[in-house]
């Protein structure tokens, strides 16, 4: 059974023009003065969206991929190499299709601890995680799995260096680290402009496309990509935006600067000075989340204030609206009695 429409709503559909401009003026100042972003420039939103897009968007696409990818090639390097069992006279010291020299410091704790005494290492490859390492320099290949701590320079080093990715892919991936994620590294706002911005997007994409994933997974990662696109030239047109949008933000800087603080203890100092920044830009989003959920509770408030004076009024309203009603039906039903007596005595007569 339908339920009766709510009381609230029913006041909404008989809010008169008048008091609806004035509670959409209300609306529109508080979501406006919150919505006025303070410390950053464009520049620097453009920095933090890209990097944002860049972490959450392309590293966990590109983590899938390398995967399957490596996978693939550990099964052939243990077939024809036996990497698995390999000993230090024996072990595979280059990769055969490009030459490119093989780095074991990183795997099975052998830097740590046999320091540069190499015919101690344990050569051994068993999972596609370790096979991965070897083809990195040593302070890049710290991550623990093809997961949040693998970041997309090693996961791009990965397409570029191994043989097996498909060169088109590696042609995307050298554009996107040469374009995108070494000057973002960097921190050098000043050329994050509209160009960079739209030029970053659009090759990321391309780097999507190019993987040649299945269909639905495609579409969602572009779909993903879109709307940190779009939230971001939201995020720099200076018009009102959300709560939503801010704190989405919000979180996503957070999700990031934690990365930063990871890898900034391991690597180099512009992992630090990208900490840095994201900490501050952290700081200045959650006082904007904070001071646009003030002010929306203030603009409630007044809209409430607004309504529940309409709602008395249409309370008076419709209680005369029904006296009246029911004093016209008394004088109707009055009527009628004293016409059908009148005509009842008549007959009698």
């Amino acid at each position: 059974m339908n339920e009766e429409p709510s009381t609230a709503y029913i006041i909404q559909l008989h809010i008169p023009t008048e008091l609806q401009d004035e509670i959409d003026v209300i609306a529109k100042k508080h979501q406006g003065e919150a919505a006025t972003s303070t410390d950053l420039d464009d520049n620097q939103k453009r920095w933090l969206v890209v990097g944002i897009c860049l972490h959450s968007v392309i590293s966990p696409a590109l983590r899938k991929y390398v995967d399957s990818i490596l996978t693939v090639l550990l099964n052939e390097l243990t077939h024809k190499n036996k990497i698995d069992t390999q000993i230090y006279q024996t072990h595979l010291r280059t990769y055969p299709p490009n030459g490119a020299f093989l780095n074991y410091d990183a795997v099975n704790n052998n830097k740590p601890n046999f320091g540069k005494n190499n015919s101690k290492y344990d050569y051994t490859i068993k999972n596609a995680v370790d096979l991965s390492k070897i083809f990195l320099q040593t302070h890049m290949a710290h991550y623990t799995g093809f997961d949040e701590t693998c970041d997309s320079s090693a996961l791009l080093g990965l397409i570029l260096n191994i043989a097996k990715f498909d060169p088109i892919v590696q042609s995307d991936a050298d554009d996107v680290r040469r374009h995108i994620r070494n000057p973002w590294a960097h921190c050098n706002f000043a050329e994050w402009d509209a160009m960079k911005y739209s030029s970053s997007f659009q090759l990321m994409k391309k780097l999507v496309k190019d993987l040649k994933l299945i269909l639905n997974k495609e579409t969602i990662i572009i779909e993903e990509m879109e709307k940190c696109e779009i939230n971001g030239q939201r995020f720099l047109s200076g018009t009102t935006h959300g709560l939503e949008l801010v704190n989405e933000l919000r979180q996503q800087t957070h999700v990031l600067a934690v990365y930063a603080k990871l890898v900034a203890t391991e690597a180099d100092d512009n992992c630090l000075r990208v900490k840095n920044e994201l900490d501050k830009f952290e700081i200045n989003i959650l006082q904007k989340v904070v001071q646009l959920d003030k002010d929306m509770k203030t603009g409630f408030l007044e809209i409430d204030k607004k309504l529940e004076a309409q709602d008395k009024t249409l309370k008076n309203h419709n209680t005369q609206i029904v006296a009246s009603a029911v004093f016209t039906l008394v004088l109707k039903l009055k009527f009628t009695f004293t016409v059908s007596d009148s005509y009842n005595v008549d007959i009698k007569f």
